[in-house]
């Protein structure tokens, strides 16, 4: 018998014995006070290749004009996030693993521009990145958009981001899945760096935040990129799941990041609503996303579905487990201890139940 720490899939079952293992295992790992207690993780030799690449790369042009620290750290934290939240049922390969970097390193560099830089981009900056990019994501993949040369490294990240996004789409289609198969993931995409690039919306509700955030949090992108990279083929009852499954995981990046946030003017959930009320919504959608993954396997439990499921819990419970072992959410890690320990993960409890 398996126990909580142990991975359900080491126990011989049916595919439906095993599904259902599966949704008690995650049922069990979704209960705030077991936050963060799944499996250790073990980065895949493919990464390993990926980071020596990287390494390489950083004294050539476009990425020699940032502070190499800068881009190993991206790099650091893309290899970790997805050896956490990325797990397919067989070894992560070399393309898969250099596809996955080079999408986080750009993106995360991408929210860091916006983020911390916004004021002091020239005019014009923004709108000028999102049509290189548009063009990088949208266009030929052998025809790479003209970016201009720049020394400074915010001026730089324009042709560094085309390097990356150029490069992810090569091994997109090396591994047989190339970006037009996967319009939901490209339309995506595009979608975040429109978000990105464009105004912040000012937001008032708890509702209102949640319909930008599940464009500019980027989770959206990430379900779909690790479905294309499984090869699970698109249905129409996976929308509602891929959509919780977002919010949620934005909703416990925000609980983790509360202090920072807090200490920085940022905007998030805990903000908008308290501490309380934001666990209790996520218990809420831990619960709903259980439910609907419980109501799609019994309707379905072939293969396609069963990756699919599989691929998801991955995602929200690799995230939980990452951060709360991430050096970068430390402290937030911390005060949600403090939250949970004051009695908030019974209250959330006893809310999701309601549902």
């Amino acid at each position: 018998m398996p126990t909580a720490a142990t991975s359900p899939w080491e126990v011989p079952r049916t595919p439906r014995q095993e599904m259902a293992a599966l949704l008690r295992h995650a049922a069990f790992l979704l209960n705030p006070d077991h936050w963060g207690s799944g499996p250790a993780n073990t980065e895949s030799p493919a990464f390993a290749e990926v980071r020596e690449h990287f390494q390489r790369a950083l004294s050539q042009p476009p990425f020699h004009t940032a502070p190499a620290a800068v881009w190993r750290g991206l790099v650091e934290l893309a290899i970790s996030y997805s050896a956490y939240t990325f797990r397919p049922p067989r070894e992560v390969n070399r393309a898969e693993a250099e596809a996955l970097v080079t999408w986080f390193a750009c993106f995360w560099k991408l929210d860091d521009l916006v983020d911390a830089d916004r004021e002091a981009l020239p005019a014009g900056y923004l709108p000028e990145l999102r049509r290189v990019l548009a063009q990088a994501w949208w266009g030929e993949e052998t025809d790479a958009p003209a970016v201009a040369d720049a020394r400074e490294d915010r001026q730089a990240f324009a042709s560094q981001a085309v390097a990356l996004l150029m490069d992810h789409r090569r091994q997109l289609r090396a591994l047989g899945f190339p970006l037009e198969h996967h319009p939901r993931y490209q339309r995506a995409v595009w979608d975040h760096i429109q978000s990105q690039t464009g105004e912040v919306p000012r937001v008032d509700s708890l509702a209102e935040y949640f319909g930008v955030r599940r464009v500019r949090g980027g989770m959206e992108c990430v379900f779909h990129m690790y479905l294309a990279l499984q090869g699970v083929e698109w249905r129409d009852e996976f929308e509602r799941i891929v959509d919780v499954a977002n919010v949620v995981t934005c909703m416990t990046d925000d609980l983790f990041s509360a202090p920072r946030d807090a200490r920085e003017g940022v905007v998030g959930a805990v903000a908008l609503c308290g501490s309380e009320r934001s666990l209790l919504t996520v218990r809420s959608l831990h619960h709903e996303l259980l439910d609907r993954l419980t109501r799609l396997v019994a309707f379905d439990d072939g293969p396609s579905t069963r990756l699919f499921v599989r691929t998801v819990l991955d995602v929200v419970l690799g995230m939980l487990d990452w951060q709360s072992r991430n050096p970068r959410y430390r402290e937030g890690a911390r005060w949600l201890a403090d939250l949970l320990r004051s009695g908030a993960s019974s209250d959330a409890g006893a809310d999701s139940s309601e549902h």
